[in-house]
C-alpha cells in the first residue's frame, strides 16, 4: 500500500510517497528470518511523473518487457534495459517505472534480519544491475504464493541463492574490469603457495601503487593482501597436515613460513586450533566407529 506523507517530514524532504509494510508475517517468517512480503508476476506499470519514494522492505524488480527509467537523488535518472533487475532496500530514495512505455516486471519484496545480514555483507546493493531475459524471479513468485509451509520455506531459499547469485554476477562483471594482471595474480596465490608473496611486488606486478593495490585488494576480497595470503597458506596447510605425516616444521617450510612457532600462531589465529589439534581433531573425525 502506498502513502503519501508529508513532503518536509523528517525523515527526507525529497520524499513524496513511503510503500509501506503489509501485514501477514507468520512463524516461520519469524523463526526462518525472512518474510517475502509480496510477489506478483507479468506487473504492467504504465508511464507516469516521477515522484521520490521509499520502501519499508526490500525489493527485486526484473524487467522482462517495456521500457524503464530508473532515479535516485545522487545519480539522477537513467535509462532500465529490458532484462536488468532493479535492487532496493529500505528507506532507500529512489524511483523506477515506465520511460515512453510500459514497464512490465516480476517483482519481490522481503524483509527480515537475513535480508539485512545481506545488506550488511554487501550481497545486496541499491542499483540497476543485469540479470538476463530468463525470468529468474517468476518461480520464486510461485512458491511464494503457495502458503504452505514447505512452500515458504523453499521460497526463502530460492531468494536467498538468487541475490547470491546476482551478488557474484556483479562481482564478476566488476573484475573483468579490474586490470587484468590484478585478476592473474589472484588466480596465482592459490596456485603458488609455495612463495613469499610480498605486497610491493605483487602490487608492481599490477601496475599498481602500493596505497591502490592496498584499497582495490580489500574492495575485490574484503581483507588485506596479508590477510587473505595467510588465509589461502592456512587452509592449504590443514589440508597437507590432514593428508600426511609430515612435522609441523615441515609444513611449514612448504608454505614459506621460517618460524614454525609463527606458523603455529598464525594457524591457530585462523582455524582456532594449533596444528597438532588440528591433526589430531580431523583423525578423530574420521576414525570409523
Amino acid at each position: 500500500m502506498d502513502k503519501t506523507i508529508d513532503p518536509h517530514a523528517e525523515i527526507d524532504p525529497v520524499v513524496r510517497r513511503v510503500r509501506c509494510l503489509p501485514g501477514g508475517r507468520r512463524e516461520i517468517h519469524e523463526k526462518y528470518g525472512l518474510w517475502i512480503c509480496g510477489a506478483y508476476r507479468n506487473g504492467v506499470t504504465a508511464p507516469a511523473a516521477l515522484y521520490p519514494r521509499l520502501f519499508e522492505f526490500y525489493s527485486v524488480s526484473h524487467m522482462w518487457g517495456g521500457r524503464g527509467v530508473y532515479w535516485t537523488p545522487e545519480g539522477g535518472a537513467a535509462q532500465i534495459r529490458r532484462g536488468q533487475v532493479v535492487i532496493t532496500a529500505p528507506r532507500h530514495v529512489h524511483f523506477y517505472g515506465g520511460d515512453n512505455g510500459d514497464y512490465v516486471e516480476d517483482w519481490v519484496s522481503f524483509v527480515g534480519p537475513v535480508a539485512d545480514h545481506f545488506l550488511a555483507a554487501g550481497i545486496i546493493e541499491n542499483g540497476v544491475f543485469d540479470m538476463g531475459a530468463a525470468r529468474r524471479l517468476k518461480p520464486i513468485v510461485d512458491l511464494a504464493h503457495d502458503p504452505s509451509t514447505q512452500a515458504q520455506i523453499r521460497a526463502n531459499i530460492e531468494l536467498q541463492h538468487l541475490l547470491v547469485d546476482l551478488y557474484l554476477e556483479r562481482m564478476g562483471a566488476r573484475s573483468e574490469r579490474d586490470s587484468p594482471l590484478f585478476a592473474t595474480l589472484l588466480e596465482e596465490i592459490p596456485r603458488h603457495p609455495e612463495r613469499r608473496w610480498v605486497v610491493t611486488d605483487m602490487a608492481q606486478s599490477c601496475g599498481l601503487s602500493e596505497v591502490s593495490f592496498r584499497r582495490r585488494f580489500r574492495q575485490r576480497t574484503g581483507l588485506s593482501p596479508k590477510q587473505y595470503v595467510d588465509r589461502i597458506k592456512i587452509s592449504q596447510a590443514g589440508e597437507m597436515l590432514r593428508r600426511t605425516r609430515l612435522g609441523v616444521s615441515e609444513v611449514a617450510e612448504r608454505f614459506a613460513y621460517d618460524d614454525p612457532f609463527h606458523f603455529s600462531r598464525r594457524f591457530k589465529q585462523i582455524t582456532g586450533l594449533s596444528p597438532l589439534q588440528y591433526r589430531n581433531a580431523e583423525v578423530r573425525r574420521e576414525r570409523p566407529r
